[in-house]
């Protein structure tokens, strides 16, 4: 939750932050967020194998050093090489929070209740994005777009003394039969030593093998790219359209408030579909999300979109990273769920770039504003990721096989 905060009390106003303060181009914002985008994604897989060698807790305590040192120097130095630097040094920062959360619900959670151990993961996510806008939004008013920086520095300064002082890795309470799906530290009952774990590129090959897998990840990036869109697209379109004083933090605040209030009780109804029709009908509803967006350009079209994002949200997150978690080998649960980072690399990149230059271009600074034109190209792609999801949906209908 604190790692949210901060994150997204930046993200929020990021991109306006990056065009007006250190004054990039639209074209070079949306590439500079779009890479972003690919590295928090892509890092993961390699630093999520890297967190199941140096445990979990020493992972989080170096994320929030990373945080402090790259929110601190995105305060300090509004220039273009400040922003690219303290930007990358964020992706870094996250590569060794990401894998750990999920990884260790999929660890941890009772046997048969993982569902709703990830329902409750997500409900903490969004909590934390609540609380980073409305600091941001004060401090923003109060003070200056360029101090809301601060809020983040000092969540994460609070989460690091967190890590440090009170997060303990469990040893799973599991029966001696079950152990092979959970690493622990220590021999079991029975005096046998764990399981031996896999070796890095053994595991990772017996994970990105897998072609089903591997085009399941290709699919769900279209996804990726429509939920990017709510933070590379959104900051500078309600901007242009509306003008500075618009209520963007108010408006952002609809999605995570909703998914805070309603995730649990959405889990619990979604849990007894399948999860691939289950995610293919979010992914159709974010779409149309998208259009509405698009269709009715005021303010409570935004609001609209916002909300119907949500509920798109809580029927498909919590199925992903349970479907996910189901490749996972034991004792690599990291870097598995490193690997499911991936499509929000390959989203947020193919969204970034897109994004920069459809703004230019339907969303002029000055001139005609044609915003149907930037979400419908957004729907499109998100109708076609449903439709491709629901047939994986129809050639793979079991639940794959766990490791």
């Amino acid at each position: 939750m604190l790692e949210r905060l901060a994150f997204y009390g930046v993200y929020v106003n990021l991109s306006v932050y990056l065009t007006q303060s250190v004054r990039l181009s639209d074209a070079e914002n949306g590439t500079l967020l779009g890479i972003f985008a690919l590295l928090r994604a892509w890092l993961p897989v390699a630093t999520g194998a890297l967190s199941d060698r140096l445990g979990f807790r020493r992972s989080l305590i170096t994320s929030f050093v990373g945080y402090v040192a790259a929110y601190t120097a995105l305060f300090a130095f509004p220039s273009r090489g400040g922003a690219w630097g303290a930007i990358a040094a964020l992706a870094f920062a996250g590569a060794f929070l990401k894998p750990v959360i999920p990884g260790t619900v999929r660890r941890y959670a009772p046997e048969g209740r993982e569902a709703q151990g990830f329902s409750y993961f997500y409900a903490s996510v969004n909590a934390g994005s609540v609380l980073g806008k409305l600091a941001a939004k004060a401090v923003r008013l109060l003070v200056s777009l360029r101090a809301t920086m601060i809020n983040s520095v000092v969540a994460c300064i609070v989460g690091l003394a967190v890590a440090f002082f009170a997060f303990h890795e469990p040893v799973a309470e599991k029966p001696a039969e079950t152990l092979p799906n959970y690493r622990t530290p220590a021999p079991n009952p029975d005096g046998e030593a764990p399981p031996e774990v896999p070796g890095f590129f053994a595991s990772l090959w017996g994970v990105v093998g897998n072609v089903r897998f591997l085009g399941f990840l290709a699919i769900v990036s279209g996804y990726y790219l429509l939920i990017d869109q709510f933070y590379q697209t959104f900051p500078v379109y309600i901007v242009r359209m509306f003008g500075d004083k618009a209520p963007r933090e108010e408006l952002t605040l609809i999605n995570p408030l909703a998914i805070a209030l309603l995730q649990v009780f959405v889990g619990r109804i979604t849990k007894r579909f399948a999860a691939l029709p289950a995610m293919a009908v979010g992914v159709l509803l974010g779409a149309a999300s998208m259009a509405l967006m698009g269709a009715v350009p005021t303010l409570y079209g935004a609001g609209g979109s916002f909300f119907l994002f949500a509920i798109a949200e809580m029927i498909y997150s919590p199925r992903y990273y349970e479907y996910v978690s189901s490749f996972a080998i034991p004792g690599r649960e990291g870097m598995t769920m490193g690997l499911a980072l991936v499509p929000f690399g390959i989203g947020g990149l193919a969204g970034g770039l897109l994004s920069g230059r459809l703004i230019g271009h339907y969303l002029p600074k000055e001139g005609l504003k044609e915003p149907f034109h930037v979400w419908g190209t957004y729907a499109a792609i998100g109708a076609v990721a449903a439709l491709l999801l629901f047939g994986f949906g129809l050639l793979f209908p079991a639940k794959p096989i766990k490791r």
